[in-house]
């Protein structure tokens, strides 16, 4: 879960936790308060962009391409797409749970089937997925959360 530098600064902490402990029990304080204000003031916890790109790359991004420009006539751009750039993300959503095949984007249609990830992705992450979609190259959608997804999953079952 941790890299190794990671392992090290929480080994030393633990090792000195009587000198440091004030500290860290006032920066968690801080970071617990400003979780939750942010929650309560945006109705979602926050869109965390190091996870969805982490997701996207390693899902996503070998067919549509770490830039969103796809493979043109085999795999469909993120980037500057209609369907990533809507408010609604109900389509969105359909897609990444259910995968879909003969998708047109930007006049042209696309045969390569997309695999569906409904069934190997948590609504968290595919909704980290989307968030990265919607707001990366220049995209500039409407996030979604976690109960978005589980919605959408609900009704296409």
């Amino acid at each position: 879960m941790f890299s190794g530098s990671w392992r090290i600064t929480v080994l030393s902490m633990v090792t000195n936790m009587h000198r440091i402990a004030p500290y860290v029990l006032a920066r968690l304080l801080m970071f617990c308060c400003a979780s939750l204000l942010a929650e309560s003031s945006v109705g979602q916890s926050s869109y965390d962009a190091a996870r969805g790109q982490a997701l996207y790359i390693a899902h996503c991004a070998a067919c549509h391409g770490t830039d969103g420009a796809g493979h043109p006539g085999t795999f469909p751009p993120i980037k500057g797409s209609r369907m990533v750039t809507k408010d609604d993300a109900t389509n969105h959503m359909r897609v990444v749970l259910h995968g879909m095949q003969g998708g047109k984007a930007g006049g042209v249609v696309y045969a390569t089937p997309m695999p569906p990830f409904g069934g190997s992705l948590t609504d968290a992450d595919i909704a980290d997925i989307i968030d990265y979609e919607r707001s990366s190259w220049g995209n500039h959608g409407k996030p979604v959360t976690a109960g978005d997804v589980a919605a959408q999953r609900r009704k296409s079952q």
